[in-house]
């Protein structure tokens, strides 16, 4: 709490000078010489910077005291509706504060030119127009991250080998999906449809999914059994916690009710069709061999829950050959699993790539590694394998930029440790 307090401080401040100094730029143009320019001015410039803290401050004290998901979703429009209007301001003003822009010279011959009939372009002019343009660059972005991004759905294919996996496993296709917060969508139920069509197309062995599947509430459960039903794998679906499936979000009326609802969250993954694995092993069987899944419930740093239990977790497997472990948060893997060594192979989610990013060929981005080490992707350290999905559904932001929602697909293979793209 005491984090968000002083990001939301920050952002404040920030908003203000940033609207201060557009608007005194405003000014230096000459644009608020005239009664429409003033009028604009004053509602880009201070109207609207006063309205979003406004905003922010009511969301600050509905949110922990809401009742159901719905107030989540009205947060994401209005945060959405302050993103497109703050970024393309926050872009403006770095161009208008830049110095050391490239500007268009005029040789003297062509400025005592008689026949010259353009006039000169003078560095303020320029760098105006130029911020006016690139500040519509991520204005149009985040617009389409939002009508398309979030449900531009995309299958991420993996082939990883291990010496140790036995046979009757060889060519397993392990579907990986993460952090839908169900709440997010509302009564819109056709992007997962889609998503699950997609799912079903691999034809997966067995669904993993790594935690989140609600924003804070198991109300956010309800009504989707039936589009649930529809996701097939003949080895099972099986499911973890992620921190916000432990309603931590809200400040509840008492203790029994923030227990019932945990327990209506424990219960809608049964009713989703997945069999819950809280710190607990089971052992799968094919073609006459046998391999562990591990699932442990949230652990994470700061104010993250700590509830996940590795020994718990190995107990009923210990006897198996290769070892596959669930936890949603990858930090986790870091500070407890690698010190384990007892599982070859980690799926967690949890960062959702921020919803934002670049990725091309070898170059990655995004906003997240600066929060946390394994982000995203694929990780190695000796003969252990790490993948932090990137999520499948969204929340806060209702867009995703550059960070689609991804289906993991994982095929395992017995061999020389290794992996490969598929």
């Amino acid at each position: 709490m005491k984090f968000h307090l002083v990001a939301f401080l920050l952002t404040a401040l920030l908003a203000v000078l940033v609207n201060y100094f557009l608007l005194k730029w405003w000014k230096k143009e000459g644009i608020l010489k005239n009664f429409g320019g003033m009028s604009v001015g004053l509602f880009l410039f201070a109207g609207l910077p006063a309205t979003y803290i406004l905003g922010f401050v009511f969301f600050w004290f509905v949110i922990p005291v809401a009742e159901n998901a719905e107030i989540y979703r009205y947060f994401s429009l209005f945060l959405l509706f302050f993103l497109l209007l703050f970024i393309p301001k926050l872009v403006l003003f770095a161009v208008i504060l830049t110095k050391k822009m490239p500007l268009f010279s005029i040789s003297k011959a062509e400025s005592s030119d008689k026949q010259r009939h353009y006039p000169r372009l003078t560095r303020r002019k320029f760098l105006s127009q130029v911020g006016i343009i690139m500040a519509t660059a991520p204005f149009v972005t985040l617009l389409f991250g939002a009508f398309k991004g979030r449900y531009a759905f995309y299958t991420k294919h993996i082939r990883l080998s291990f010496p140790n996996l036995p046979l009757g496993f060889d060519g397993l296709k392990v579907v990986q999906i993460s952090d839908l917060h169900l709440g997010s969508f509302g009564t819109n139920k056709e992007p997962l449809i889609e998503a699950f069509d997609l799912i079903n197309a691999e034809h997966p062995d067995i669904i993993l999914f790594t935690g989140d599947m609600v924003n804070n509430f198991a109300g956010e459960m309800q009504g989707w059994e039936d589009v649930f039903a529809k996701l097939k794998a003949p080895l099972g679906k099986y499911s973890i916690l992620g921190n916000h499936d432990y309603g931590n979000y809200s400040r509840w009326n008492s203790t029994e009710e923030k227990e019932n609802n945990f327990k209506g969250v424990v219960e809608g993954h049964h009713k989703l069709g997945f069999r819950l694995l809280r710190n607990q092993g089971v052992k799968l069987e094919r073609r006459g061999d046998v391999i562990g899944i591990g699932g442990v419930e949230n652990w994470g740093k700061a104010s993250f829950p700590r509830k996940g239990d590795l020994e718990k977790a190995s107990t009923e497997i210990n006897d198996t050959p290769f070892r596959l472990l669930m936890s949603h948060d990858p930090d986790h893997w870091d500070e407890k699993v690698l010190k384990q060594d007892f599982f070859d192979l980690t799926l967690s989610g949890h960062t959702h790539g921020m919803q934002f990013g670049i990725e091309k060929g070898d170059f990655r981005w995004s906003p997240a590694q600066y929060i946390q080490k394994r982000w995203a992707g694929l990780f190695r350290e000796g003969d252990k394998y790490l993948y932090v999905n990137r999520g499948l559904g969204y929340l806060g932001m209702p867009a995703r930029v550059g960070m689609p929602p991804e289906i993991t697909v994982i095929e395992l293979h017995r061999g020389p440790i290794g992996e490969e793209p598929m």
